[in-house]
């Protein structure tokens, strides 16, 4: 694949950053690109008024189709940043490990990952014994309604866990860093979920 941007975000949804190759896999994208479609999903019901906002904005138009399960179509060396938020929690520990793979051959030397997942650490520090189908609920996404292989979380990581996944995976560098502070370029504008365990790692 060709393309002129050097910045990648995988998991974009409707979260699209100017200046970045966003990119998912969510059927938004492909109702975005028939004409009418959301409009008429929203008509009858089936896309909500946070959604069809997404839509008339033209977010879901902006996105590049990308699996981050499969390789990347991009050559190696393409990238100097590529930013991701809760995605590698809603992927198996085999795939995420071959997804942090894929984005080191894609960064550029001394490229920057930056990931933002949900903090297992905090996560345990909230089980309340006298409700732990809520705290399951809750670990595992259900509260959605959703049902699909990408939405609901099939793993969760703390520092110690990430800072050795990236490693495995080749980075170097690896660091804990704050919300909206670290290398990443942009991070002050691309990150929105405060409440998070954020890593960054360099090729």
């Amino acid at each position: 694949m060709t393309n002129s941007h050097r910045r990648l975000q995988l998991g974009a949804f409707d979260h699209v950053q100017p200046g970045w190759l966003n990119t998912d896999v969510t059927p938004h994208l492909f109702v975005a690109r028939v004409p009418g479609l959301a409009w008429l999903l929203h008509r009858v019901g089936l896309i909500g008024e946070e959604r069809y906002a997404a839509h008339r904005s033209g977010a879901f138009r902006s996105l590049t189709y990308l699996d981050v399960g499969r390789r990347f179509r991009f050559d190696d060396d393409t990238f100097e940043a590529v930013y991701t938020s809760h995605l590698l929690e809603h992927l198996d520990p085999d795939v995420a490990q071959r997804c942090l793979r894929e984005i080191h051959r894609v960064l550029a030397p001394g490229g920057v990952l930056r990931i933002a997942v949900p903090d297992l650490d905090g996560v345990v520090s909230q089980y309340d014994p006298s409700d732990p189908d809520g705290f399951l609920a809750g670990l595992y996404d259900a509260h959605s309604g959703r049902r699909s292989r990408t939405s609901l979380h099939r793993w969760m990581y703390n520092a110690k866990s990430l800072d050795e996944l990236l490693r495995r995976a080749g980075f170097r560098e690896v660091q804990r860093c704050e919300y909206r502070q670290g290398r990443c370029p942009d991070v002050e504008q691309i990150e929105t979920r405060r409440w998070s365990l954020f890593m960054e790692g360099v090729k």
